[in-house]
């Protein structure tokens, strides 16, 4: 994804991958998910009992090899081995970068042979690899390491024992670098508009988009073309959804629902703004890439979208960018968002499990999070990013409120079902175009739910 890694927020122009990965690959489609449901045939057929040896101590009386898998594009993984092997020398890493499309089909009959890697980038569809025992639960060195206080988001990668239940369970790995949302606005605007910002609630903000309507803009910028509608609304989800309820269903929990009174805001939410104009009318017919573009040219006043977006606004709008935190529901709560990251998890087929289980640790470092960051993620550690100006410091700024707040909370279209990426982009755009009720988006969505969890 960087090619520039003296930029905070950079592109390769690969948008698709990027996109896959902090958005809680959304874009990745059931046939990619569906590749990779059947474990290589003898397989163990029960989980690992334990994290094995465990040591908190990468052992320097020899010299030890990590094989690496993974499909990260950036600067990111590259350098954060380089970091590692800098601060321990007797360990080199043998890493086998494969592209997006091939890792996904490939990677679950990676981690399945005996020359397993010893690290793998973590990715839809390998939970399948935890009924057969093939990944190493570290549960044990994230209590050692104290990795609950060192890492957001480690629920995303916690898993019952077959593999489909998220955010309880064993943990099985950590993020190095992550991603959230928040809300972009075009500063020279919004002051020709006598806007103020920032707002603290969704009421403030809507009253802010008829206000930018009313003088002949754009109020917020989006394309649902495939499915960039899932931004605003995981949004709206996490203001209104109580916390534990919002990850039941995005985790995949047994009788969890998202036909709630909480949902129904904030989908009703979401449709009073495109009803209202506050959108273009052609939203079905714009992708959400080509959304960011325009806005980076001065379409527009709002965006709502991920640090992701940062590079291409930040080039576009220069010191005209602006960013906030999500506004919430009532002034004064804490900062509730939504995002993802890229994950880390062991083979459990691993000789050197505590050296792997160290580079996992050394991921929210200090050291790491500059590595992080200039990659153009939100590093774990997010008060020891270095300190920017402008948007990225606005950003860097949201992050921190985030951390602060433990508001990070998980797209809702990893609910543990192949098609729900596909289902929730249909949705949203029936729902854009008039053809669903708010009543009929949710049952819609949830049946998908439901036939994956009977």
């Amino acid at each position: 994804m960087s090619q520039n890694p003296s930029t905070l927020y950079t592109w390769t122009g690969r948008e698709i991958s990027r996109r896959a990965l902090l958005s809680g690959f959304a874009v990745t489609g059931a046939a990619a998910l569906a590749g990779c449901a059947a474990l290589t045939p003898g397989a163990a057929s029960t989980p690992a009992a334990n994290a094995g040896p465990l040591s908190t101590a990468v052992p320097a009386d020899k010299k030890i090899t990590l094989k690496v898998a993974d499909a990260d594009d950036t600067t990111m993984t590259p350098g954060l081995l380089a970091a590692f092997q800098q601060k321990h020398p007797n360990v080199t890493f043998d890493r086998q970068y494969t592209g997006w499309d091939d890792y996904l089909k490939s990677i679950n009959l990676t981690m399945s042979a005996s020359t397993a890697p010893d690290l793998a980038q973590f990715t839809p569809g390998m939970q399948n690899l935890i009924p057969g025992g093939l990944l190493l639960d570290v549960t044990a060195y994230g209590t050692a390491y104290g990795w609950p206080d060192k890492f957001p988001g480690l629920d995303q990668i916690m898993f019952a024992p077959d593999g489909k239940t998220v955010g309880t369970g064993a943990l099985f790995g950590v993020p190095g670098g992550l991603s959230f949302e928040g809300v972009y606005y075009n500063k020279t605007k919004a002051a020709k508009l006598g806007l103020t910002v920032p707002v603290e609630t969704v009421d403030e903000l809507e009253a802010l988009f008829a206000k930018a309507k009313a003088a002949g803009e754009l109020a917020l910028v989006a394309g649902n073309l495939d499915g960039g509608l899932n931004h605003p609304f995981n949004e709206l989800l996490s203001v209104y959804l109580k916390p534990e309820d919002r990850e039941a269903w995005a985790f995949g929990h047994k009788g969890a629902t998202i036909v709630l009174p909480e949902a129904k805001t904030a989908a009703t939410t979401l449709k009073r703004w495109v009803d209202e104009g506050y959108l273009s009318r052609d939203v079905n017919g714009i992708s959400d890439n080509d959304a960011t573009a325009g806005f980076a040219k001065g379409k527009g006043v709002f965006r709502i979208s991920g640090n992701w977006a940062a590079a291409a606004v930040s080039k576009g709008l220069g010191e005209h960018a602006g960013y906030f935190s999500m506004p919430q529901a009532t002034a004064g709560s804490k900062i509730r968002t939504t995002g993802a990251g890229v994950y880390y998890c062991v083979s459990s087929k691993s000789a050197n499990a505590a050296a792997a289980a160290a580079f996992l640790d050394f991921v929210g470092s200090e050291e790491a999070a500059k590595v992080t960051a200039d990659a153009g993620f939100m590093a774990p550690k997010a008060d020891a990013m270095p300190a920017k100006t402008g948007l990225l410091g606005a950003l860097q700024e949201g992050w921190q409120e985030t951390v602060r707040d433990k508001g990070l909370q998980p797209f809702i279209q990893n609910a543990s079902t192949p098609t729900m990426g596909d289902t929730l982009t249909t949705q949203l755009q029936l729902l854009a175009g008039g053809k669903v009720t708010v009543d009929d988006f949710l049952a819609n969505v949830q049946a998908d739910f439901d036939n994956y969890h009977k």
